[in-house]
């Protein structure tokens, strides 16, 4: 009986049942190949990328570097140096230069003795040229940056415009002045070396513009010096002079004409030379 209630109470049997498990060797396969799908896709995607592109031009001009050196030809190069020009020879360039001239306006310096030509600069007016003496028709070449260029040479001359040479004695009193009372000190100073002193801006009328200049001289100097402003008025933009008590006015009359007493040497301009300009219209 004790058997048979012990059978009978028995906790039952547990089953142990087998687990199937998936071999890692049996995934891997699996795996790469969608990595190598994903791969390929990734790689459809790419074929239309700016990028690629560009890689796939790069590579087509490789190619063609390679095709010529396999034909035997030296691929294609670019130099920086060849589109600046050769360094000159010192030596020849001063054999070239012939003498120099000035410029009458401000001229344009060309690459070659034609109008079309590139303008590679401009000389400003009273600069100063090399010349080589060679002419091509209404041209002259000029030393230009130590290379020969060409300008016109009816824009060239032998001599020093007026008025464009600093003064000697310095350009201190120029301060303020227009541009052609500038003309007319530098052209007088030139002229005239002896005459040394001037007055320039002062506190009232056209002395106070700039538009004026005082040349100091009381002996018969003086005459010479206005017949020469008289002579180059159109070149200096003079308006009109006063010496020695009268006014040459030539807008108005060519001839001089007497003004009434102002009361001293000074006032009458007995002791200088009055010159009126009309600031920046002197002729060229």
């Amino acid at each position: 009986m004790a058997d048979q209630r012990h059978s009978k109470h028995a906790a039952p049997r547990t089953i142990r049942r087998k687990r199937r498990t998936v071999s890692t060797w049996a995934v891997l396969p699996t795996v790469g190949m969608l990595t190598v799908a994903g791969a390929a896709g990734a790689a459809v995607f790419h074929d239309s990328h700016p990028i690629k592109a560009a890689a796939a031009g790069a590579s087509q001009q490789k190619d063609l570097f390679a095709a010529s050196a396999s034909r035997g030809q030296a691929p294609a190069a670019v130099s920086r140096s060849a589109e600046r020009p050769p360094v000159p020879n010192v030596a020849a360039v001063e054999e070239k230069i012939e003498g120099l001239r000035y410029a009458t306006t401000d001229i344009q310096v060309h690459a070659d003795a034609k109008s079309g030509s590139p303008v590679l600069a401009t000389v400003p007016y009273g600069e100063s040229v090399d010349i080589t003496g060679e002419t091509n028709g209404k041209w002259a070449q000029i030393m230009h940056n130590d290379l020969p260029r060409w300008v016109e040479a009816a824009s060239i001359s032998a001599e020093e415009p007026l008025g464009t040479a600093p003064c000697a004695t310095g350009s201190g009193m120029e301060k303020g002045l227009q541009p052609d009372t500038i003309k007319v000190h530098r052209a007088i100073c030139a002229k005239f070396p002896s005459i040394v002193s001037y007055g320039g801006i002062a506190g009232r009328g056209e002395h106070a513009t700039g538009h004026a200049i005082d040349i100091m001289i009381s002996s018969d100097l003086g005459n010479e010096v206005a017949a020469y402003l008289q002579e180059h008025r159109a070149e200096l933009g003079v308006e009109y002079l006063i010496w020695r008590q009268r006014i040459w006015r030539p807008a108005t009359s060519n001839s001089w004409r007497g003004m009434s007493d102002r009361g001293g040497a000074t006032a009458n301009h007995m002791d200088h030379v009055h010159v009126t300009t009309y600031g920046n219209s002197a002729t060229r």
